[in-house]
């Protein structure tokens, strides 16, 4: 780890020198940059993630037992405050517009959507795999929320976990599995 990050848990970041915060924030920024850029993929809103998730970070270090984990955690963290922004932002959106705020416009001629049949069938098919995950056990449910929801790496699963790697993504295979049998013996061969 970047040797002023880690004054994040060992110091109080407000007592540090302005030329030290600048430091640790310039290292804290290229760490999570990459993370919430890929997960917003907006400029703006990304500079704003990364502050937010930096505040947050700074609040919550006492929180973490395990300084070897530092780096892992403070990505979590940065994943964490991305993905609840995105999440208010999509519950935003929808609240809007339901009350019908927007005009309504001719979509342009470039864009194809697929046919009403293949869309409900979509939506069919999200909802049969919430519920197929919703009967997992705890354990698998939990690994895939980590890895798909919180796009954390299968390093990071293992170390949050205790566990290896190797562990991570064997029971990760075996939760795959279980959702693609469920959906093979209620949808067929129309999904392989």
């Amino acid at each position: 780890m970047p040797n002023h990050l880690s004054l994040i848990f060992t110091a109080d970041y407000y007592s540090l020198s302005k030329t030290l915060q600048k430091e640790v924030y310039k290292e804290y920024y290229s760490l999570v940059y990459p993370i919430i850029y890929f997960i917003l993929q907006e400029y703006q809103a990304t500079e704003d993630m990364i502050q937010e998730s930096f505040l947050r970070s700074i609040d919550k270090a006492a929180q973490l037992h395990d300084h070897t984990r530092m780096e892992a955690w403070l990505k979590m963290v940065a994943r964490t405050v991305s993905l609840n922004f995105l999440r208010k932002l999509k519950r935003n959106r929808n609240e809007l517009d339901s009350d019908d705020v927007f005009t309504s416009r001719e979509p342009p001629e470039s864009l194809i959507y697929p046919s009403l049949e293949d869309e409900v069938e979509a939506n069919l098919l999200k909802e049969d795999i919430r519920r197929y995950m919703g009967v997992l056990k705890p354990e698998y449910r939990q690994l895939i929320e980590m890895r798909w929801y919180s796009n954390l790496s299968y390093k990071e699963i293992a170390m949050i976990l205790g566990t290896t790697e190797s562990i991570v993504r064997q029971k990760l295979y075996r939760a795959r599995e279980a959702v693609k049998q469920r959906l093979q013996d209620d949808w067929g061969n129309h999904h392989e």
